[in-house]
């Protein structure tokens, strides 16, 4: 297990919040990131590598390498970032590229001066991006706000995916696989543009009445793994608007956890609890070893 807090200079002085969100496998690294870096680790040797950090780094969702490229996307600036990899080695993180999530640039509304890592919050968020993909040579990103998932290289291609707010994407055998926060899978063809499948998790065994909590990670591992992390209040209401019931009133939610689901049959198989672990939230969920040593 590895815990790691980002340093004073590269966090807020108040409310810092040290949690990793959604990671990725970099040949034999794995790339984390927290809410201002990215921290390189190395599994086998259980060390980090070496961290990366800039002052547009904000409320960072989730770091990827596409093309040789880091990207990562800053959800606090409603942004996709790209680093010059040739300044990786050194520790520094020079933006080369700035996709904005939304019509207008992220200028429009944010100071490029402003060191943005030392800001609690941006909040309320345009977009709030939360995964970066590529899929045919294409870079996708997907919006919770708009609830889709938009093109990077052609902002025009927008596939809408639920109703409800939309998380994580990963491609498993030409398809993307979204997940939708309260508990839906959306599987689309995104050459074509369209929704092909989905998948209501409410309905595979589940206690009636009670939300399944944050639904934000996916793995296709055999059976296909999803990630729920418990509900609590927020001080932004809005962010849990699509419960069917208001939290309070709700039967006890329920806690932490990954699941395994047979979704063709509609049924779930086992599940793993990760409170007893310290773990309270999940946003990735990864395989035991990189993607080319299967």
């Amino acid at each position: 297990m590895l815990a790691y807090a980002s340093p004073s200079g590269r966090r807020p002085a108040e409310r810092a919040s040290h949690v990793f969100k959604a990671g990725s496998w970099d040949g034999a690294h794995l790339l984390l990131c927290t809410q201002t870096e990215v921290v390189v680790f190395d599994p086998a040797a259980e060390r980090v590598v070496r961290t990366l950090s800039h002052p547009w780094f904000n409320d960072v969702h989730h770091v990827a390498r596409i093309d040789g490229h880091l990207h990562v996307v800053s959800t606090g600036l409603d942004a996709v970032l790209v680093l010059d990899p040739t300044r990786e080695e050194a520790g520094e993180a020079e933006v080369i590229a700035v996709h904005s999530a939304l019509a207008s640039g992220p200028w429009d509304r944010f100071d490029q001066d402003t060191d943005y890592r030392l800001v609690a919050t941006t909040k309320p968020h345009g977009a709030h991006p939360n995964f970066v993909l590529q899929h045919g040579g294409q870079r996708w990103l997907s919006r919770f706000e708009q609830r889709d998932v938009r093109g990077v290289d052609d902002p025009s291609r927008v596939v809408r995916l639920a109703d409800d707010p939309v998380h994580d994407g990963v491609i498993h055998e030409a398809e993307a696989w979204f997940t939708v926060v309260s508990g839906e899978v959306v599987v689309v063809d995104l050459d074509a543009g369209c929704v092909v499948r989905r998948y209501d998790l409410t309905t595979m065994d589940h206690p009636a009445g009670v939300p399944l909590g944050w639904c934000r990670s996916i793995l296709h591992d055999g059976p296909t793994l999803l990630g729920f992390s418990r509900l609590r209040p927020t001080k932004l209401k809005q962010n849990l608007a699509w419960l069917r019931k208001p939290l309070g009133k709700a039967p006890e939610p329920l806690p932490t956890r990954v699941v395994a689901y047979d979704l063709v049959r509609g049924r779930k198989l086992q599940t793993w609890s990760l409170e007893d672990h310290g773990i309270s939230s999940i946003f990735s969920i990864l395989p035991g070893e990189p993607p080319h040593a299967h």
